[in-house]
């Protein structure tokens, strides 16, 4: 079979009728042009396979048209998240995303770095899991944007976050107001990197409704897994210690901590109400249904690309953007 002809962008433009600026406008999306300009030249390509040389394109403008996406989990529902919302803006933006996952390992992350760096890539976005980035990671001045977490670096990098201290206490708030007074805060410090203190959220809400003698907080030191809530929440318990409420930093960690109440003979909401961290898909089949915490992952990520694209297009941003959580209220604190 004899094979299409790959055409340039002079042939496009004589098949299409319009000239070859027009061409390249449609292709990059800049510039203006009508639709019915635009369905021309895009029928063009359609049928004759065109696809635009980026090899050449890159040492032109030294612009490679990639971005990439450094994260510490793709299999967490938040991340995932996230990444699709980068994935999807990119691609609209014609620009190809590389996902670099690094398992919350700092030398991991440093190596993705330097493996982007050589890529060429035009600017990063990173979820980091190390303390500090040093300013010396990349060989070439691209722009970096922080998501979520906030690492300390000396490069005055744009950072994209969520207001989780004030999620944490409109939670709080919430169970209060619902007549909880011995709320527990279920957390965990197993991590490498800079965490947002989200027990002040907690610590806040309760000195604001004068409930600092009834606070109390529990730190998991296995990590924030469903087992090790569940065991924490019954030992709590079991030592002859009041609950009627439980805030957690993790959706899996309420789930845990949910089993043990059960199976200390407790019963979620009427007994003890519970709030969870993020959204995630098990809060929505588990039983009962858990309220949670959301921080809008898909909005984070949109933010956050905006944000690169306009760095690596010199356009003006705002250094800090921080976005509001919300509360998804289900029947766990009915």
């Amino acid at each position: 079979m004899k094979e299409k002809k790959m055409l340039s962008i002079v042939d496009i433009a004589s098949l299409a009728g319009v000239s070859t600026a027009t061409v390249s406008h449609v292709i990059n999306k800049t510039g203006r042009f009508s639709k019915e300009t635009e369905e021309k030249v895009r029928t063009v390509i359609k049928e004759y396979g065109y696809v635009s040389n980026n090899t050449a394109r890159t040492l032109r403008s030294s612009a490679s048209h990639t971005v990439g996406l450094i994260l510490p989990n793709i299999n967490n529902d938040f991340f995932s998240s996230i990444a699709v919302s980068i994935e999807q803006y990119f691609d609209f933006n014609d620009y190809a995303l590389f996902i670099c996952n690094t398992d919350n390992d700092p030398q991991k992350e440093r190596r993705y770095f330097h493996r982007l760096d050589s890529m060429r890539v035009d600017g990063i976005i990173v979820i980091s899991c190390q303390k500090e980035i040093e300013a010396g990671i990349l060989s070439r001045e691209i722009p970096v944007v922080l998501l979520d977490r906030t690492p300390k670096n000396e490069q005055d990098l744009c950072i994209v976050t969520s207001d989780v201290i004030k999620g944490i206490h409109d939670a709080t708030t919430s169970l209060i107001d619902k007549g909880c007074r011995n709320i527990v805060f279920i957390s965990s410090y197993l991590a490498t990197y800079v965490k947002t203190n989200r027990k002040d959220g907690y610590l806040n809400a309760m000195h604001d409704h004068g409930l600092d003698k009834e606070q109390s907080v529990i730190q998991l030191g296995e990590g924030p897994s469903i087992v090790n809530a569940e065991i924490e929440i019954i030992d709590y318990v079991s030592k002859g210690n009041k609950v009627d409420g439980i805030i957690c930093t993790s959706d899996n960690q309420a789930i845990g901590a949910m089993e043990g109440l059960k199976r200390l003979g407790l019963r979620v909401p009427e007994d003890v109400k519970v709030f969870g961290f993020d959204n995630q898909f098990q809060s929505r089949i588990c039983t009962p249904t858990l309220s949670t915490i959301e921080r809008n992952p898909s909005l984070l990520g949109r933010i956050s690309s905006e944000v690169l694209l306009n760095l690596i297009r010199n356009k003006p941003v705002e250094k800090s953007t921080v976005i509001d959580c919300s509360l998804v209220n289900r029947e766990s604190t009915q």
